[in-house]
């Protein structure tokens, strides 16, 4: 009789214990609102499937969950998302996941070599699994055109954003104008640029003929110094 006492007892209490703790299926229900929203960024088709939690992981009750890519993954084939309770537990867990988009990127239209500045004509749209390519591939040609390519791209091999760097807005010995901005205050001067650099990129300038300052480029050819 007590054996059967403590049986009833105990299962009675498992409800209870289940109750503070979240359930796995929720952690994916969430990531997958999640990744849909995410996702819907791109125009083609995109589908995705969960790897399986282990059964036996135990998780305190969660109020609100935080979703990421986790660090060094991206949303394309193989990932990894970062699951992270944020409101009523410190629990965070790496959700696998495996993502295909089919979704239009851009090749090159013909052989280009190092150092060409890509220009109409130069990419071609191409169709498929971005899971199944490497890198950033691009996927609006308007960010790609006027850039200059670092590397070689045989003709139709995705152009990778990695590839790309922006034009030289400022050269080595040219005059440039300084921006000194401190709060709402700016003032203006000039000097010679120290190196080469493209926008957003760090330059360096003389300014008279002992005083050097660090700024960033700006399209505009000017450099943007701030305090």
């Amino acid at each position: 009789m007590r054996s059967l006492l403590f049986i009833l007892c105990a299962l009675t209490a498992l409800p209870s214990l289940a109750a503070g703790q979240v359930d796995l299926a929720t952690i994916q229900r969430t990531a997958g609102s999640w990744l849909d929203q995410q996702l819907s960024q791109y125009q083609g088709q995109s589908s995705y499937t969960f790897g399986k939690l282990d059964n036996r992981l135990r998780l305190d009750s969660c109020n609100a969950m935080d979703v990421k890519a986790a660090p060094g993954y991206r949303l394309a084939g193989n990932s990894m998302l970062r699951v992270t309770c944020v409101d009523g537990a410190t629990w965070a867990i790496n959700l696998p996941v495996k993502i295909s988009v089919q979704a239009t990127y851009y090749v090159a239209a013909k052989p280009l070599a190092a150092g060409h500045e890509l220009a109409e004509g130069d990419l071609a749209p191409q169709q498929g699994d971005l899971g199944q390519l490497q890198g950033s591939v691009v996927l609006d040609p308007s960010i790609a055109l006027g850039r200059t390519l670092t590397t070689a791209v045989a003709a139709g091999a995705a152009v990778r954003s990695e590839m790309l760097r922006a034009p030289i807005v400022i050269q080595q010995g040219q005059k440039v104008r300084v921006l000194i901005r401190v709060g709402e205050i700016e003032v203006s001067n000039d000097g010679f640029a120290m190196n080469n650099a493209s926008e957003g990129q760090n330059v360096r300038v003389r300014v008279g003929t002992s005083t050097i300052v660090q700024g960033i480029a700006r399209a505009d050819g000017a450099v943007l110094v701030t305090e």
